[in-house]
């Protein structure tokens, strides 16, 4: 198979934004690809699934990237350290990080705290398991939030109920059980709320209405 871009030496140093959304791409994507132009702030590259490979290890030089959309590709991740590397942290300046509907697996790692700008983020129908962690308290501009269609265990994650401009909040189709938790005062810019096919219980929360 061909890389993507094996040869990035002839890509502007200038461009900002790039779409490479359904153009049929195939072959692997490299780690080099996110190095050249450091200037990249936008890349889409969704609905090409015949583009294979792992998530490419993050540098520092990538900060100024913006939006990643590399969703209905054919990647999926199992080469660092987690399925999505701990190096994405790095994309601090990030508002907005779409990986759905790809194969990956695992957790969401820690370092996704650092995104303080993140408006959105989906990880919706992939293969991660385990708990939601602890890591969104500080993703205070996050509005929409998508960790559906996953294999997701254990109680509603906590620290959503800090985000106080999120307006949807979609974790349906996982395997979260427990109660709701009884005060989300802080949710008050919250208008859409997806929590079927889960084994929650308990009475339903005033806060809900």
């Amino acid at each position: 198979s061909q890389h993507l871009i094996s040869d990035t030496s002839h890509i502007s140093s200038s461009l900002r934004y790039l779409n490479l959304d359904y153009t049929n791409l195939r072959g692997v994507l490299t780690e080099s690809f996110f190095l050249v132009p450091n200037s990249l702030e936008t890349v889409k590259l969704s609905g090409n699934d015949l583009l294979k490979g792992v998530f490419p290890k993050i540098h520092r030089s990538n900060t100024l990237l913006m939006e990643l959309d590399i969703s209905y590709t054919g990647i999926s991740g199992c080469q660092f350290s987690g399925t999505i590397p701990d190096s994405i942290g790095n994309l601090t300046q990030i508002t907005e990080l779409v990986l759905s509907n790809n194969h990956f697996t695992d957790h969401i790692p820690s370092t996704i705290s650092k995104f303080k700008h993140l408006t959105l983020f989906d990880l919706s129908s992939n293969s991660f398991s385990g708990e939601i962690p602890d890591v969104f308290s500080n993703l205070q501009q996050l509005r929409y939030l998508y960790l559906n269609d996953n294999s997701f265990i254990g109680s509603f994650p906590s620290t959503v109920l800090n985000l106080t401009h999120l307006a949807t909040l979609n974790l349906r189709n996982n395997s979260l059980s427990g109660p709701l938790p009884s005060n989300a005062s802080m949710l008050q810019k919250l208008t859409e709320l997806e929590l079927s096919y889960n084994s929650l219980n308990g009475t339903i929360p005033s806060w809900v209405f």
